[in-house]
């Protein structure tokens, strides 16, 4: 069997030593020949480092590493041009004067290798226009210039907003360069995880091509899953034996777990990391999440933003792929722009602007995500968490009272008391919400917010095959706990919350907390 390329984003590496590479040369030649300027954004460990990667050796003129690939006949190999490749994954950013030093030091680097003498400017703009004509001059050759993770210094930096600004305006200067070296340059590539608004490499590039929701282009990076079962043929064999399971049932975990990244609602993905961490590791894990989960996604939890899009069943954007803006961070944005959200399905209205259904991708996300914010709130490591999960499913199928109730004293003990005292109490019961929200999300069950009836909104709806459990939660530091959770269940029938799902297995649960103390109370719809 060929080696897996795991953590392996040279594409030469790849090849000389052997690695499964999934041919995505067909892709890359139509870019090439259809325009000169693209951006592409994909969440991280999605394969876009490759991708950067197989240009730079395309444009070098490596044609040995190609053979046997999709672009191996139909490039011209007596062409070499000079690139420029910038990887701000590697870039020092804490700061805008490390950023500046950091980018000036690459310029200097790259002007040495390239055996280029660089005047003594300090402006980082100016040096780059330099390398970029004097490498022109040099070669006889228009250059290409391939920036990778070129929002990583945002990114990094975005619990510190100001800072993130500052780090934006380096990056904005710099990239303005590419407007006005035009024609010295043959081909220009960047790649991140977000597309940030006002910033100037797309307000000063007005022939940028963003292809991020091109169906063109939608399965550039990720594998298909025709590539899974094709490229890793020998492994899917050898887990399925050495695990005593059916190929089928394999492929079918498989696709629970890794698959549903998807950018025009058509072609659906698996993430290249998880896939390759799988076979490695030969057993089932959140491989992705825990490469490094986003901390800034933890904050909007902490603040209590509006994060009701993940229990939303049927969220929808409008229009072209969202922007980041910094002055006002957008929930919705970053999940779908970081991979936490992808895209369900478009559908296209003549006239009108195209809509997007959006979802979590897959078991991988939706466990990883909702474990670390049931984390940040309770202080559970993620054992305990799975396991508390196991006890309250449990307890809700069969209405076992005792249990449920020593399930959720277990988990209100567990919130330090520091933490729960900062909570304001206008916004305690919001909290425990996201809190019971999350949990079910866990246990498979599928969690609406507040979702109106006839007769007024109960506080969830959780749904889980045939079953549909009605919940309402009562809040209060004065009233008697078990007197609440009965008026709760009180409201459900009175309200008839449950009429909407008389053709499921109804349960009707009542939630009362106040002063770090729940009661509650759980029976069948009679």
């Amino acid at each position: 069997m060929k080696k897996l390329g795991l953590g392996i984003s040279a594409f030469s590496k790849l090849i000389e030593n052997d690695y499964i590479y999934v041919d995505k040369t067909q892709s890359i030649y139509e870019m090439i020949n259809t325009g000169e300027i693209y951006f592409l954004s994909r969440p991280r460990r999605f394969g876009k480092s490759l991708i950067v990667s197989t240009l730079k050796e395309l444009f070098k003129g490596n044609k040995k590493l190609f053979e046997g690939l999709y672009i191996y006949d139909k490039w011209d190999w007596n062409e070499e041009y000079p690139i420029i490749h910038l990887d701000f994954a590697g870039r020092t950013s804490k700061n805008p004067e490390m950023l500046e030093l950091s980018i000036d030091k690459f310029l200097n680097d790259t002007a040495e290798e390239k055996g280029i003498e660089l005047e003594d400017i300090n402006l980082i703009n100016e040096k780059f226009e330099e390398l970029i004509k004097k490498l022109h001059r040099k070669t006889g050759k228009r250059v290409v210039v391939l920036i990778d993770e070129y929002d990583n210094p945002i990114i990094s930096s975005l619990k510190n907003i100001e800072i993130a600004n500052k780090n934006r305006d380096v990056l904005s200067n710099f990239y303005q360069v590419l407007k006005s070296c035009d024609e010295y340059l043959k081909f220009i590539f960047l790649t991140g995880v977000t597309k940030f608004s006002k910033t100037s490499i797309f307000s000063g590039l007005n022939n940028l091509t963003d292809i991020t929701l091109d169906s063109n282009f939608s399965t550039i990076c990720g594998y298909s899953q025709e590539e899974l079962e094709e490229c890793f043929k020998e492994y899917i064999n050898k887990f399925s034996k050495t695990n005593n399971v059916s190929r089928e049932k394999l492929l079918s975990l498989i696709k629970t777990w890794y698959k549903g990244y998807s950018w025009d609602g058509e072609n659906y993905l698996y993430n290249p990391y998880s896939i390759l961490s799988l076979f490695a590791k030969g057993e089932f894990g959140n491989f992705w999440f825990e490469t490094g989960n986003p901390t800034f996604l933890m904050e909007f939890v902490k603040n209590n933003k509006d994060i009701n899009v993940l229990f939303d069943p049927n969220p929808i954007i409008s229009g072209n792929f969202p922007s980041f803006n910094l002055e006002n961070l957008d929930f919705t944005t970053i999940l779908l722009q970081t991979g936490y959200l992808t895209i369900k399905s478009k559908q296209i209205n003549v006239g009108e602007l195209s809509t997007y259904e959006l979802t979590i991708p897959n078991r991988e996300v939706n466990d990883s995500l909702f474990t670390s914010i049931i984390t940040e709130i309770s202080h559970k490591n993620p054992v305990e968490i799975d396991n508390l999960a196991k006890k309250i499913l449990n307890a809700i199928i069969n209405l076992d009272n005792d249990s449920l109730q020593l399930a959720f004293d277990t988990l209100i003990a567990s919130i330090p008391a520091i933490q729960y005292g900062k909570i304001k109490e206008d916004i305690r019961e919001p909290n425990y919400h996201i809190l019971f929200l999350s949990w079910f999300r866990l246990m498979g069950f599928f969690a609406l917010g507040e979702t109106p009836g006839s007769k007024g909104t109960p506080d969830m709806i959780i749904k889980k095959d045939n079953l549909v459990v009605v919940c309402e939660m009562k809040y209060s530091l004065d009233e008697p706990l078990d007197n609440l959770a009965m008026d709760a269940i009180d409201q459900i029938k009175k309200k008839e919350y449950y009429k909407p799902y008389l053709d499921h297995d109804v349960i009707l649960l009542g939630i009362a907390f106040g002063d770090r103390e729940l009661k509650s109370i759980i029976e069948p719809l009679k």
